[in-house]
């Protein structure tokens, strides 16, 4: 009777991993998407010293941030070296979701992250402590590190004013 009962589990078990495997080779933009953590903004302005860069902040449920992911996902297409980085306020375990509206937008093949830590108010003040999570937000930041930021839709000539890379 054990010997039955543990066969059928590893089988389960087989089964679900197989499906799983299956799952994630389906997506392989969600392996692209990083965690984002509370230390992690600090890096990327390390990352970008002494250099111009754009944060996008947005989520899955955003339909407003689908507008302004095409507008970036269109600049990234014209410039590939466009110094973006691409947020999503959403929990990591909505990657696979997140994932397929990237690659709609023509996002899938830049590191992006998702926010990894339950107390997100954390991680939004690391980015900005005035932020209080409205979307999309976007920051602008010189090559000395002086933000600008925005809520809200950006149109292609607010963009390009705020930053005129």
């Amino acid at each position: 009777m054990i010997n039955k009962r543990l066969g059928r589990a590893l089988l389960s078990a087989a089964l679900v991993l197989g499906v799983a495997d299956i799952a994630l080779a389906d997506n392989e933009s969600a392996d692209k998407i990083q965690g984002f953590g509370p230390q992690t903004f600090a890096q990327l302005k390390t990352q970008f010293a002494g250099k111009p860069f754009v944060v996008s902040l947005w989520s899955v449920d955003c339909a407003p941030c689908r507008v302004e992911l095409d507008m970036l996902g269109q600049m990234k297409k014209a410039d590939p070296d466009f110094p973006l980085v691409v947020i999503s306020t959403d929990s990591i375990e909505k990657r696979e979701d997140a994932a397929d509206i990237l690659d709609e937008y023509q996002l899938a093949d830049e590191i992006t992250w998702m926010f990894a830590d339950s107390f997100v108010e954390r991680l939004r003040f690391s980015i900005d402590p005035g932020w209080y999570g409205e979307l999309p937000r976007s920051y602008f930041y010189d090559a000395e590190h002086n933000m600008m930021s925005h809520s809200g839709i950006l149109t292609i000539e607010k963009f390009k004013e705020l930053f005129p890379y």
